[in-house]
């Protein structure tokens, strides 16, 4: 079964592709480090990531997927692709918890906006829901829940064969951020 794992910096989706990939006896593939090892990346942005080379980025985890019957590929870059899964998993985490997260990690404000926002805004699941089919995606929300817990939540739903959408919906955080800002910049 080829599983794909995304969702934004911070939901948790490294740690939970590592945990399902032990249970399930499962290879890993990372697209940040086919990213790196293979020089998929053109320039750094303001913020110091690199930018990757999206086609040829695809047209490589494509390859590596077709090779293996079994996989896991990892990354938030995968919403932006149409990869051979049999099952996505989008991974979403309160904003709130996000921030800390992220905070934690050293994000400069700036990237750190952006990616709750990207949260909020649903980015992952409406960009997997455009590039995957609809009948294998499982949406996760792993905001109380260890990488063991959200491993074997993805086992329940893998075994029933049946996706499962949360109705995960940030958009009163969403309305509270943008009043927020609107009412510091007004001032």
């Amino acid at each position: 079964m080829r599983i794909v794992i995304t969702g934004v910096p911070g939901t948790g989706k490294t740690e939970i592709a590592r945990v399902l990939a032990k249970q399930l006896g499962y290879p890993i593939i990372e697209i940040n480090k086919v990213i790196e090892d293979r020089k998929l990346w053109r320039v750094k942005d303001k913020f110091g990531a690199r930018i990757a080379l999206m086609a040829p980025l695809e047209k490589v985890l494509c390859e590596e997927m077709e090779k293996q019957k079994d996989v896991i590929v990892e990354g938030h870059l995968a919403c932006e692709f149409n990869l051979p899964a049999d099952f996505v998993v989008v991974c979403r985490t309160d904003p709130d918890i996000l921030e800390k997260r992220l905070a934690e990690r050293n994000y400069p404000n700036e990237k750190l906006e952006e990616n709750i926002f990207a949260e909020m805004l649903d980015y992952c699941s409406v960009y997997v829901g455009q590039h995957y089919s609809s009948k294998n995606i499982i949406e996760l929300d792993t905001t109380n829940k260890s990488s063991e817990e959200s491993a074997a939540e993805i086992l329940e739903a893998l075994k029933g064969a049946k996706p499962t959408k949360s109705n995960i919906d940030w958009s009163e955080k969403l309305m509270k951020r943008i009043g927020s800002q609107t009412n510091r910049n007004a001032r």
